[in-house]
């Protein structure tokens, strides 16, 4: 299970250490894809990576297509070395904000239960931010309540 959250750097080999505790759960050889939703990036389990292309192969054949190709094309296959670093490579790092206009070249890692998420660290503050603001976690809480949770 990947939870919490840590903050790291970008170092100037564009190598960032995935935290200690998300290693064992991830392995070493990893896929890191750019998010559908949100300007980060999506760092899977080979296992875990197989379960979601699995949900996409069974979309209807219509949808499939389009969604294969985002996803697929905007994926990487990345291995940690022995620090627990993986590299960004330039268009994945570029999407998500993580290199040319990261000054700072910290990121925050998220634990999402069964991957983690790599986010520019102001983007992530920003997002947090817009959760927090009044009324939104009453309509999530509430969306969550419709669902029996």
């Amino acid at each position: 299970m990947l939870i919490g959250k840590q903050k790291y750097a970008v170092d100037s080999k564009n190598r960032i250490c995935i935290p200690h505790k998300f290693r064992g759960e991830l392995g070493t050889k990893c896929v890191l894809s750019k998010d559908i939703l949100y300007r980060c990036l999506n760092l899977y389990s080979i296992e875990q990576w197989t379960i979601f292309s699995k949900k996409i192969e069974e979309l209807p054949a219509i949808k499939m297509r389009s969604i294969r190709q985002i996803v697929f094309a905007n994926s990487d296959e990345v291995e940690l070395d022995s620090q627990g670093r993986i590299v960004l490579n330039r268009e994945l790092g570029d999407f998500a904000g993580l290199l040319a206009e990261n000054p700072t070249r910290e990121v925050m890692i998220i634990g999402m239960n069964t991957y983690a998420q790599i986010w520019n660290v102001s983007e992530w503050e920003n997002f947090e931010k817009e959760l927090n603001a009044e009324g939104s976690m009453e309509n999530i809480i509430g969306g969550l309540l419709e669902m029996g949770f």
